[in-house]
């Protein structure tokens, strides 16, 4: 890594390839410096206000608002400015840059949708929109293999086609302590969600290739936690533990893996605002990124 990454008007000469993502990837402010990302913000809104989704280690600050709301929060769209200004910031320190833009599967947002109209400024330039497929945790691990393959020395169609091929190899299992903020959302329906939060009922639902579905149901969050290691394949190139905001349930979880795994250590990532108004605080859940299906 270079000790000065970025200067006014000079790059790094290890930026390979030049990556703008948007906020909901949870990139750190250290990893996007030391890789020179540039990070499109989504905005949050509640109780009227605008809350742009900043640095991960500043999430705490909307939790607590929202905590202390009685209002529901939303999100709304990025503008195509916003990832036009992402752009110009790395035009304006390398004019001969290739670029890749990353965004939050489209299934869950519309933002690869300005991301889009934004590129359609720069016909002439190596420019590249593409769908992750994930969000929050699963899109940052997915984000650091692409910038891993560019520092080994990966050009840029390459680390495209890789991306490509791998990044439906990402999945999110997770079990929300409360179906509310997924019914408000449409992902649950509001009866079935009233029903399964009196009788403690826990889908454990899974976002994968862009699509999520319910894996199954079960009767308690420890149950359900349990269904989610045992659905983890046998074998996997990584393993992160997901959670948002409160980590109430994280150790129970990595307790769990570890008897199935054996793993000493598991990282832990926190899920964005704009996925945690949308799933639930409290919700746990287990990254993988599995290993390529033989033929």
């Amino acid at each position: 890594m270079c000790a000065e990454l970025i200067q006014k008007n000079t790059v790094c000469e290890d930026f390979m390839i030049r990556f703008i993502v948007d906020s909901t990837f949870g990139v750190t402010r250290e990893f996007a410096k030391e890789n020179g990302i540039k990070i499109v913000r989504l905005t949050l809104l509640l109780d009227g206000r605008e809350f742009v989704e900043g640095d991960r280690e500043d999430w705490s600050v909307f939790y607590g608002e929202s905590a202390r709301s009685k209002g529901v929060a939303n999100t709304s769209q990025t503008s195509p400015r916003m990832f036009q200004d992402a752009i110009d910031e790395v035009y304006a320190e390398d004019e001969n840059a290739e670029i890749l833009i990353l965004t939050i599967g489209d299934r869950l947002s519309g933002t690869i949708g300005s991301a889009n109209i934004a590129a359609l400024q720069y016909p002439d330039k190596k420019l590249t929109v593409m769908d992750s497929h994930n969000a929050g945790p699963s899109a940052l691990m997915f984000l650091e293999e692409l910038v891993r393959a560019s520092r080994d020395g990966m050009d840029y169609q390459a680390v495209i086609d890789y991306a490509l091929e791998i990044r439906d190899r990402f999945s999110t299992k997770f079990v929300p302590v409360s179906l509310t903020e997924l019914a408000r959302g449409g992902r649950v329906n509001k009866l079935i969600s009233h029903i399964g939060n009196i009788l403690n009922i826990k889908p454990v639902f899974e976002y994968k290739a862009n699509d999520l579905n319910i894996l199954t149901k079960a009767l308690g969050v420890k149950r359900a936690m349990q269904y989610a290691v045992d659905s983890v394949p046998d074998e996997f190139e990584r393993l992160w533990v997901l959670y948002i905001n409160d980590d109430g349930l994280v150790e129970q979880l990595k307790d769990r893996l570890f008897k199935r795994f054996g793993m000493a250590h598991i990282d832990v990532e926190p899920m964005c605002p704009v996925g945690g108004v949308h799933i639930g605080v409290g919700t746990v859940g287990i990254v993988t990124f599995e290993k390529e299906k033989k033929a």
